[in-house]
């Protein structure tokens, strides 16, 4: 994961334009088809100045593709019909509609989002592009692609997003078995205090939103397992300074972060080691972690795939605490299996080391992480990172053992 600044965007110079698109000469094999692209919405803080551009570059890749324009105005003139107001607010039903006015056989809603860090990390895009398939009236992919990212990768991803649309086949779209079992809280062989039961089944993990080290999604099936219902707090780590088996914490003394029930933090990968093996527990693996997370439908959020800032802890001056919440704060914040500030808070060792392509090879069972490396991987974001980008399921951060930082800490495992 990189947490480079991504760099200004520059004056836009392209016209806004809605397209119809043939499949004349693709260099995969497809029957021509007709695409229709309603205008490409900015919201959040993008700007249309910023929308243009991004539209430029797509308009580039659907010309090397032949693609067949449309006059724009006709495009305005169905959404009118129909009574669209904007790309946005057009749901699947009016996409439908208006492909039906245009006589196309898909329509395509894109949209961009400029997702601002206030603090000191950069900025975070995130694009969105919704597509109908209007002679079966119904959704045909949603194609998503979420970047903290320079200008320099834009006509890369336009490429890839435009490719996406249109060589879509659901048919060929990893899907989970029909017999997974679905994500929910459910009670374990034996009672564990302080623990939630992850059932044993596959999961979808991974994303297409992220950046490349989430690349690709795969599925892996995890053995049954608990995992902590909330961080390691201050009280539970304090009980093994005491114990003489961990490291005195180094903001023991900082009362914005030493509450006994905040999460403890600026645990180095050791320190969250000890713990967990003097609590009788271990550290999750990645996977774990994530299946805990995300459950079996890829959620985006623990919560769901629709972002609300009030449910995490992510920009710590606007919640009422200075830094970390008390454990449990965010009531909304909690995973299909229970599992609390999955999202926030703060970051989360986990047992493997990060491999950025180590997704390409991993076995699709309980996958343990790369043999070696420099760097283990940290889940979940935390209290100083107020972009949804970083609290994810999906997303990853490389930290070094040695780390401690005051937005780094933990939870544990433990299997059957």
């Amino acid at each position: 994961m990189s947490v480079a600044m991504a760099r200004n965007f520059g004056r836009a110079v392209v016209a806004q334009v809605a397209l119809v698109v043939g499949l004349c000469s693709l260099s995969v094999s497809a029957s021509a088809q007709t695409y229709a692209f309603l205008p490409f919405q900015p919201w959040i803080q993008a700007t249309q100045q910023n929308a243009d551009w991004l539209a430029g570059k797509m308009y580039k890749e659907l010309k090397s593709a032949r693609a067949t324009l449309i006059p724009f105005e006709k495009v305005r003139e169905a959404m009118k019909a129909v009574g669209a107001k904007d790309t946005l607010s057009c749901d699947e039903k009016c996409l439908v509609a208006i492909g039906e006015k245009l006589g196309a056989d898909f329509v395509v809603a894109p949209t961009l989002s400029l997702q601002k860090k206030e603090q000191s990390v950069g900025v975070v895009w995130l694009w969105k592009m919704r597509q109908v398939n209007v002679k079966q009236k119904r959704a045909w992919g949603e194609f998503q692609r979420m970047c903290m990212c320079p200008e320099s990768m834009w006509n890369g991803i336009a490429e890839k997003l435009v490719m996406r649309v249109l060589t879509y086949d659901p048919a060929s779209e990893l899907r989970l078995p029909a017999n997974a079992p679905k994500a929910q809280p459910t009670k374990g062989p034996r009672d564990e205090p302080g623990m939630v039961f992850v059932p044993a089944g596959p999961f979808i993990m991974g994303s297409e939103l992220g950046e490349g080290d989430e690349f690709p999604r795969h599925i892996v099936d995890v053995s049954a397992f608990y995992i902590d219902t909330y961080e390691i707090t201050n009280a539970e780590y304090n009980r093994c300074t005491k114990a003489g088996k961990c490291l005195p914490q180094r903001y023991r003394n900082d009362k914005a972060l030493n509450q006994p029930t905040q999460p403890v933090v600026a645990l180095g990968w050791d320190d969250a080691v000890a713990y967990c093996r003097f609590a009788g527990k271990r550290m999750p693996t990645e996977a774990e972690w994530e299946k805990a997370a995300r459950g079996t439908d890829e959620r985006i959020f623990p919560w769901g795939n629709e972002w609300h800032p009030e449910w995490v802890n992510q920009h710590a001056d606007k919640d009422g605490y200075a830094t970390t919440a008390p454990v449990g704060s965010y009531k909304q914040n909690v995973s299909p299996y229970g599992a609390y500030d999955m999202a926030g808070n703060a970051w989360e060792w986990t047992h493997d080391f990060h491999g950025f392509t180590y997704y390409r090879h991993s076995p699709p069972k309980d996958p343990q992480g790369p043999e070696s490396g420099v760097k283990h991987s940290m889940r979940g974001g935390s209290w100083m990172y107020d972009v949804p980008f970083f609290v994810t399921t999906h997303n990853r951060s490389p930290g070094r053992p040695w780390i401690r930082k005051q937005y780094v800490g933990g939870r544990c495992a433990k299997s059957l």
